[in-house]
């Protein structure tokens, strides 16, 4: 059936009109599978906007990014068997072309009844429209050291579409993780692309992973991740 929806979802290009939005929510469900043995996990996000987001002639996914608008956001995970449940928090603000970020987490971990709180700051720049390049760090209770971030992020206009590509290295203690994404928009509201993890770690393979994101209606959308490292798979699904 994937040749028939891929042939849907490009027949309705254009059909879907543009309609800006304050706020976001989402729920998840995600399938993961390591090594044989299987588990389940819940989600809930939500992300309030400072200002209205602009969806006019934009990919509907990177409207907020190309609007440059500031938000704070919270979700909600647990894991069924793993016993695992983590909060976090978000928050996202531009200042003309600086782009400053902050993440908060906590897991609770049950099985092992342990507790970790752990906390990202990014520093940014917009080089261009739609070109961003960023510094940050990672420390909390999960790392012996901290961790130490660069990336960039580019949504480009290429005629025919648009393409998201993101970068970002992660060191820590000599060890170092790429990963990288791209995004291909069939339409404003149509995408699908794929993500590389590439660690220098040892007894850690390459992993890789596809996604795609659908908007049925202006306000409504859904999302499907596939990611494989190692022994471990994860199906997710987003509404």
């Amino acid at each position: 059936q994937c040749p028939n929806t891929l042939a849907a979802a490009l027949a309705t290009h254009g059909v879907v009109h543009a309609q800006d939005y304050q706020a976001e929510a989402g729920l998840s469900y995600i399938d993961i599978d390591v090594d044989g043995f299987s588990d389940s996990a819940i989600g809930l996000d939500f992300t309030y906007f400072i200002e209205s987001v602009n969806t006019q002639d934009r990919p509907l996914a990177e409207a907020y990014f190309l609007g440059r608008n500031s938000n704070v956001g919270a979700s909600y995970m647990t894991v069924d068997e793993a016993d695992i449940d983590t909060l976090g928090l978000s928050a996202e603000f531009w200042i003309e072309n600086i782009y400053v970020a902050a993440d908060f987490s906590r897991v609770d971990d049950g099985f092992f009844d342990e507790t970790f709180n752990d906390y990202s700051a990014r520093l940014g720049y917009m080089m261009s429209d739609s070109l961003l390049g960023y510094v940050g760090l990672k420390d909390g209770d999960s790392f012996d050291e901290n961790s130490f971030l660069a990336g960039v992020k580019y949504v480009a206009d290429i005629g025919s579409g648009f393409v998201n590509l993101e970068a970002e290295i992660e060191t820590n203690d000599g060890d170092n993780v790429l990963s990288l994404m791209g995004d291909y928009f069939f339409s404003n509201q149509f995408s699908a692309g794929v993500r590389v993890v590439e660690t220098d770690v040892d007894g850690v393979d390459t992993g890789f992973g596809v996604g795609t994101r659908y908007f049925f209606t202006p306000t409504v959308s859904g999302e499907l991740e596939y990611f494989t490292q190692d022994d471990v798979d994860v199906i997710g699904l987003r509404i």
